[in-house]
């Protein structure tokens, strides 16, 4: 055991891949990096995609590592780039043995890829204000030269590396390198840029070469297939369109188009797993002394108990970070991960702290102190006051961090940095977790504080409250700092909550409207037809609702104690599900509402910058606690009873909600929809250049039916909605004679149309019954058990005209069409209601009186011959006379 006047130096030490930022081009061959590194569930995640881009056949190979600063990207991507390098070299070796302590499987995989050949040539790029393409042909050169290829293609990349140059020629000069590093036996090339972010703002300020559009050409090229592939990873703090404010309209939807091209991968550790980095930074020799180990575990105990570790971190883990993290007290070590999300750049400036030789760093300290010393968390405080202090997140904390440091200045006592004075430690360390803000348990409770204070932490509460320095959040269980304030925010939130809690509740989460409409995927994505229930929340004083517009109602009823909606008045679609634990959410919510009505209810409240301060924070409070007690309706479904056409159903998780509301729009609700998969245009209201679309499509249909494809060149909208809507359900297609023209649905039928078209034939009836208007034709069609979407039903009804035209007449306003013109298929559209469908055949005595008396006429009549056949060109004789003839008749 170590002597206990030993300075904890002699045997604990931080490792040095700990302490200082990553460069890729700097630090691109060093062992100790890559050795130390810890690759955490989230960078695991991230390595298995980059792998999976070296599958054959693979076309995500253009990945955005997106996380904020400090969150570890560089060393992602550092440790990436080793782990694909020739595998004789020095860092891949070193890459692969530490992959192999974490990930077995995945290092397995990465030995198969790279078996028998020279690795990836890796092209690495650190972010600087300036152009990128300059910048990838200078790394490109680089690479190529040390790989050793040809002296004439290096000199060609690097004399190419120049502001401006032509995108095309950076591709072939991109494709030469791949050619030539696989005759060298490489497997491919990695392009890796590091802060992409500085290229987007350099090239926001200089728009005029268009670089950025070079990341999609390149995206494009790394998902060509070919034998020696191209990755593209970028690494960058936001996604792309943060950067663009400064550009107009049309060049930040080009950047976005830009970024469309990357698969984005989120890269922000848990807490979990950044206290698991944390622990793999201390290198400890010897153990524990028996009661340093003893108070460890019971601390943790104690942690446990309050709820206060991390999610995912259970006693026995929780006891394992804490002794490798020694000598950080265990509170303090869970409050400095999120301290350093608050402020600065989260990892980065863990471990800046956790390297500094700086006052109150933890190098420094570990000289200073022996075994049974601790690190508590006032020493954070102190720490990042002398050093940290400008570099706050967000103006919150900021406003947090003052708070705490007025507080301080009113404290009659030693507040200096390693003040000794246990009150100053105290007000600090209450501070510090009101600046990291309640983290489940973790926060400034008596339970806590007395781990660090013992059985001295009453009195110096005590004096501390009596200064009007803390207070104590009855409803919250936490001590915070105290600015000073005349306002009774306890007295008004319990007044006014008391008031807002005799409202019916379902009215109130109504008229919020917290929850979004549930999607039910599965059959949406099958029939191409969104389909979404809409949560509408109902109590036994709106039981049953009111008829409403919603397609695919849920009701969410909020049942009190053994009570239990009459199901047999619910809707046949609607499902609903019976939550009997509303008292809970009315608590929050009321207390939520109540809070945002204070201002108006005390004119004093917005006269007192203290008291508005806490109320403001409350607000936040109230309100995070409010909306994830409504979103954690469907987010945890298996808490609500579940009933579809009024049979409950055991629903366990979210997945098997999904399966079940799927199941029941297929079966139940509409059976019959048609599969139409086009985005653009299957919707109740298309957009505007969808609408164009259409009106293109429709106008060919009239001119050009007898042509393949409608004659549509190239691939506007209307090339995709006649593929998907006309084509694919063989609705246009080739008759018995090759002639292209409209017909009945195949009896293929494979976009499921038959149901469709047998109900407008029903509508119209056998034949010279009456007039259909279209909306009355539109209203069957949209409704159960077809579904089909308003902005659909114009080609639909049109086609079936022009599939029937020798026995179905267009009328507008009443008056007879002899043909639908572009005009009026374009006026269909619009004003629907002016046109409605008549059907008309020449059978039985309608058929001998034509044949007996129009046959002079109109001249001999074909066996197949309709009504239409014979008014047609009687309406067009009619049409030919002079007006003096119509004159004479009328």
């Amino acid at each position: 055991m170590t002597n206990p006047r030993t300075p904890l130096s002699a045997s604990i030490r931080i490792r040095a891949g700990f302490s200082r930022s990553i460069n890729l081009v700097r630090d691109q061959d060093s062992v100790e990096l890559l050795r130390t590194y810890v690759p955490t569930s989230r960078a695991i995640a991230a390595l298995e995609q980059l792998i999976g881009a070296l599958t054959p056949g693979s076309v995500g190979r253009a990945l955005a590592l997106i996380g904020p600063y400090g969150a570890g990207k560089s060393a992602f991507g550092l440790f990436a780039g080793a782990l694909l390098s020739a595998p004789s070299g020095q860092p891949h070796q070193s890459a692969i043995a530490t992959l192999q302590r974490f990930a077995p499987a995945l290092a397995q995989r990465v030995r198969d890829a790279l078996d028998h050949t020279a690795g990836m040539l890796r092209v690495q790029i650190n972010g600087i204000p300036d152009s990128l393409a300059r910048q990838v042909l200078l790394a490109l050169g680089t690479a190529a030269a040390q790989a050793a290829l040809e002296p004439a293609l290096v000199e060609r990349i690097r004399t190419n590396a120049r502001p401006g140059v032509r995108m095309d020629l950076v591709l072939q000069l991109v494709a030469q390198v791949q050619s030539a590093w696989s005759h060298a036996g490489g497997t491919g090339v990695l392009i890796e840029i590091d802060e992409l972010g500085k290229f987007l703002e350099y090239e926001a300020v200089n728009p005029q070469h268009r670089e950025v559009h070079l990341l999609q050409v390149l995206a494009e090229q790394a998902g060509a297939a070919g034998p020696v592939p191209l990755v593209l990873l970028v690494m960058l703090h936001q996604a792309f369109e943060h950067y663009s404010n400064r550009l107009g309209k049309s060049l930040r939807d080009e950047w976005k188009k830009v970024q469309g091209r990357f698969a984005a991968i989120a890269f922000l550790e848990p807490a979990e797993q950044t206290l698991r980095v944390a622990a793999a930074s201390f290198a400890c020799e010897g153990e524990l002394s028996t009661e340093v180990a003893s108070e460890l575990f019971e601390t943790a105990a104690e942690l446990a108990e309050q709820t206060a570790l991390p999610g995912g971190i259970d006693l026995a883990r929780a006891t394992d970070l804490f002794q490798a993290c020694y000598p950080l007290h265990p509170v303090t070590l869970l409050i400095l991960p999120i301290l350093c999300q608050r402020v600065a750049q989260n990892e980065r400036t863990l471990f800046s702290y956790l390297g500094s030789t700086e006052p109150f760093g933890l190098r420094r300290r570990l000289d200073e102190l022996a075994m049974g010393d601790w690190i508590d968390p006032w020493e954070l405080y102190d720490y990042f006051v002398l050093n940290q202090a400008g570099g706050f997140a967000d103006p919150l904390t900021y406003r947090r961090w003052v708070e705490v440091i007025t507080a301080l200045e009113r404290y009659d006592g030693d507040t200096s940095g390693g003040s000794s004075d246990p009150g100053a430690r105290l007000l600090k360390t209450i501070g510090l977790f009101n600046l990291i803000g309640a983290q489940r348990g973790l926060k400034a409770s008596g339970a806590l504080l007395r781990l660090l204070f013992g059985e001295t932490l009453d009195a110096h509460l005590t004096a501390l409250k009596a200064a009007s320095i803390i207070h104590f959040r009855g409803y919250a269980q936490e001590y915070r700092v105290w600015a000073g304030s005349d306002f009774d925010l306890h007295g008004a939130l319990a007044q006014a909550a008391a008031e807002q809690a005799g409202k019916p509740l379902a009215d109130t989460l109504n008229a919020l409207m917290p929850l979004a409409p549930l999607v039910a995927r599965r059959v949406s994505i099958d029939t191409g037809t969104l389909r979404r229930f809409e949560p509408v929340f109902v109590s036994q004083e709106r039981w049953p609702p009111k008829t409403q517009e919603a397609e695919l109602p849920l009701w969410i009823y909020l049942a009190e104690p053994a009570e239990h909606p009459d199901l047999t008045k619910a809707q046949a679609r609607a499902v609903v599900a019976v939550c009997r634990f509303s008292e809970r959410l009315l608590e929050v919510v009321s207390e939520w509402m109540a809070l945002q009505d204070l201002p108006k209810r005390h004119a004093a409240l917005q006269q007192d910058p203290v008291a508005q301060r806490e109320h403001q924070a409350w607000l936040a409070n109230a309100e995070t606690e409010a909306l994830s007690a409504m979103r954690s309706l469907l987010e945890a479904p298996e808490a609500l009873i579940w009933y579809f056409g009024g049979e409950r159903r055991a629903i366990h998780d979210r997945r098997d909600l999904q399966r079940a509301l799927s199941q029941w729009v297929a079966e139940h609700c509409f059976p019959k929809a048609p599969r139409i998969r086009n985005e653009l245009i299957n919707r109740e209201k298309p957009s505007a250049a969808a609408n164009t679309g259409r009106n293109r499509l429709l106008a060919a249909m009239l001119k050009t039916p007898e042509r393949e494809g409608l004659g549509i060149a190239k691939a506007p909208a209307e090339k995709s909605l006649y593929l998907s809507l006309l084509h694919a359900s063989g609705l246009h297609r080739a008759g018995a004679h090759g002639h292209w023209d409209f017909f009945s649905p195949p009896p293929a039928d494979p976009c499921a149309l038959r149901p469709v078209w047998q109900v407008i034939g029903d509508t119209l009836g056998s034949g010279g019954e009456q007039q259909v208007s279209l909306p009355t034709l539109y209203q069957r069609l949209q409704a159960p058990p077809f579904g089909v979407r308003l902005g659909v039903l114009p080609i639909l009804v049109v086609t079936y005209l022009l599939a029937n035209r020798r026995e179905v007449a267009l009328y507008q306003e009443g008056a007879f069409c002899e043909t639908l013109t572009i005009e009026q298929a374009e006026l269909l559209c619009r004003r629907p209601a002016l046109f409605a469908l008549e059907r008309f055949t020449l059978v039985g005595l309608r058929g001998d009186l034509f044949q007996r008396y129009l046959g002079s006429i109109v001249g001999n009549l074909r066996d197949d011959a309709t009504l239409l056949d014979i008014v047609r060109p009687l309406v067009r004789f009619a049409g030919a006379l002079p007006d003096i003839a119509t004159t004479a008749l009328a």
